[in-house]
């Protein structure tokens, strides 16, 4: 294969197609990225063999073909490449760049050894505004489960489709957060989808600046889903297995509600968790007289107690919650004011913004810490 192009386009489609390669990875083939060369484009593939990220751009194609090269070393040096127009040529054992007045030879692996792509068996398909997806994306991922011993689903993120609706739910058993938006183009039926937060995390990512995503259902079984827009394409193995029923977590009805700054309240949380310490990172909020106290207290570090003025519906109430959990809620809406909801002092928690996103729907369940 021969090809010229400019470093920029390559540079960003290696780099974002390194970050899939497992560093990790005993197959030496799932180390290396595989480029294509074929009609005025090349295509720069990677895959753990669960996360598989292709990412396309414009060429001067002299030569079809392939090559695989080294994902780090590759993507490091163009990254440290001046803007210009550089050419490669590969074969099975090598790829030879020129670039002004420098030339590298990189060692490569045959590229026949590289996995195939996903099978294209297509099932559901549905489209939907790149804001939409991303914004729902960013709402919801972190809450999923860092921890892999507490299982893959845990570790995922649930879309629900029905109609021209979609629901995206994470939770870690701690937490949750919920995303409603609209699609598109809806699907035909209701579907349940448990995807990988971390491809959902490549996908906001890497499709910064379509306009619209595509989604599909892959595989015989539709145990694959591809979601591309524009140049860039990425393919996730479904988790497979129930998701918890997350409608249980969230009470029905509440009966106290306070209102509140979403600056000021994140501020007080960030500074009690300091005095806090602990792995818990215990604060306590109460609420009495239109008036939020928090108060965190360590045998080492001391006390803090900070008062904030709210907007209170209800009786009186003390309630304590993990502060950094809270935060990160509070870190993910946009509202200069947020809503909490309680039940009781042993309840789950929902937290909203005050004013939604126009792009959907946010809620947030905490569950409480015992005092």
């Amino acid at each position: 294969m021969k090809f010229s192009c400019s470093t920029k386009d390559i540079a960003t489609a290696v780099g974002a197609a390194s970050k899939v390669v497992n560093a990790h990875t005993t197959v030496a083939i799932l180390s290396n990225v595989l480029l294509q060369a074929d009609g005025g484009k090349i295509a720069v593939r990677a895959t753990d063999l669960e996360l598989t990220l292709e990412h396309a751009f414009t060429a001067q194609v002299s030569e079809p073909g392939s090559v695989t090269v080294p994902a780090k070393l590759f993507a490091s040096y163009l990254g440290n490449l001046s803007p210009g127009t550089l050419e490669l040529t590969g074969t099975p054992t090598r790829a030879s760049v020129k670039f002004e007045r420098s030339n590298y030879d990189f060692h490569a692996l045959p590229p026949d050894e590289y996995p195939p792509l996903p099978a294209a068996a297509r099932g559901s398909h549905f489209t939907i505004a790149a804001k939409r997806f991303r914004d729902g994306i960013d709402a919801t991922i972190f809450a999923a489960s860092g921890e892999e011993a507490r299982g893959a689903v845990l570790m995922g993120t649930l879309l629900e489709v029905e109609g021209n609706a979609l629901t995206m739910v994470a939770t870690d058993g701690y937490r949750l957060a919920k995303f409603v938006t609209t699609l598109d183009d809806g699907a035909s039926g209701a579907e349940k989808f448990i995807v990988p937060s971390r491809a959902l995390a490549e996908t906001a990512r890497n499709l910064g600046t379509t306009e619209t995503i595509a989604i599909n259902a892959l595989g015989a079984q539709s145990n694959q889903l591809q979601m591309g827009g524009g140049d860039v394409a990425i393919t996730v193995r479904l988790v497979d297995g129930q998701y918890p029923n997350y409608q249980q977590v969230i009470p029905a009805k509440f009966d106290r509600s306070i209102t509140v700054s979403t600056p000021l309240l994140m501020g007080s949380l960030r500074r009690a968790e300091l005095v806090a310490g602990d792995r818990a990172s215990m604060v306590k909020l109460a609420v009495a007289n239109q008036t939020l106290i928090v108060t965190a207290s360590s045998d080492v570090s001391g006390n803090a107690y900070e008062e904030l003025e709210v907007e209170q519906t209800g009786e009186d109430l003390t309630i304590a919650f993990n502060a950094r959990y809270l935060v990160e809620i509070l870190n993910h809406i946009k509202s200069d004011k947020t809503v909490i909801e309680l039940l009781g002092p042993l309840s789950p928690a929902a937290i909203r913004p005050l004013e939604p996103l126009e792009t959907g729907q946010q809620l947030y369940v905490l569950m409480p810490l015992r005092q």
